[in-house]
């Protein structure tokens, strides 16, 4: 019996899907199952799989789903003992279970998995990794430090949310929750799952992470963003003041960026937000991991 149930997310977008699930189909190692979840507005994913993959695991949701109640339904469905949930607009290297596998086995206490991955712009041509290490495994042994490669004033990146693979006993009872952060919530998500052990992200670059018009990321909610300031707050203990801290500084400088003060936010907030701005600047000057940061960048340059 296979271990590892693998959903592919679909949503209005076949062409990219294929790819996706050529990408998947081809796996070195296929000890998992593969499940086609097509919430979709329109048929044009319905007939591809019909078409072209009529042998798979083929589900078709009501399209009024939003996309974490889709998230939580597979989830639900989920009958092994790991589940990945892929997006229709990334690719799978070939070596992608195998070695994700292989993590799974050195770390089995871990409750996820990730890996890093090529960042590629939508003519396939790369654009960069997802993250930085010298190590061929990272371990994120707390929220606190997870939430610092998010959200730290120098963080060298995160690795990829479709690449994921989670304990299933761990995410069936932590279902993703949108008051928690909007469109922002798989951060909070993630946050709530180190809560019960550590994560594992492997160094290699085994998926394409694929940058488009229509990525979701690439659209902006300041909305979104106050309800991740807001369970920062809430889950402080967990995450530290400094990484609360660091964020604050984040979305106060989008907020002047995109002129929402006096607009969107009264303008009596203005110089609150002024002055917290220059008093974080002011404080950084005296920290040692500014310098180091900047020592360690420097040194990357001579590499």
């Amino acid at each position: 019996m296979n271990k590892l149930t693998i959903f592919i997310h679909c949503h209005n977008r076949p062409a990219y899907a294929r790819s996706t699930i050529e990408s998947v189909l081809s796996q070195t190692n296929r000890d998992f199952h593969l499940v086609i979840s097509d919430n979709s507005s329109n048929d044009e994913m319905r007939e591809l799989i019909h078409a072209e993959f009529p042998d798979l695991d083929y589900r078709r949701r009501s399209s009024s789903l939003s996309a974490l109640d889709h998230f939580n339904t597979n989830i639900a469905e989920a009958d092994t003992e790991y589940i990945c949930l892929f997006h229709d607009d990334d690719l799978m290297e070939p070596g992608y279970v195998d070695a994700m596998l292989n993590t799974i086995a050195l770390f089995p206490r871990a409750v996820a998995y990730s890996c890093n991955a090529q960042i590629i712009d939508d003519e396939g041509l790369p654009r960069g990794t997802s993250f930085e290490s010298g190590n061929a495994h990272l371990l994120i042994e707390s929220p606190r430090a997870l939430a610092g490669r998010y959200f730290s004033r120098f963080p060298n990146g995160i690795a990829p949310f479709p690449a994921y693979i989670y304990r299933s006993d761990i995410v069936k009872k932590t279902p993703m929750n949108h008051q928690t952060g909007g469109k922002y919530s798989d951060v909070a998500w993630l946050l709530e799952i180190s809560k019960f052990g550590y994560i594992v992200w492997n160094s290699e670059k085994l998926i394409q992470y694929r940058m488009h018009a229509t990525n979701d990321g690439g659209v902006e909610s300041l909305r979104d963003r106050l309800k991740l300031l807001g369970f920062l707050k809430k889950n402080g203990s967990f995450v530290g003041a400094a990484i609360i801290n660091d964020y604050r500084f984040f979305l106060y400088k989008k907020l002047y960026a995109n002129g929402l003060v006096g607009r969107q936010f009264p303008a009596k907030y203005e110089n609150i937000f002024y002055r917290y701005l220059l008093m974080y600047r002011f404080r950084r000057f005296f920290k040692l991991e500014t310098y180091a940061y900047l020592f360690y960048k420097f040194g990357e340059l001579f590499r």
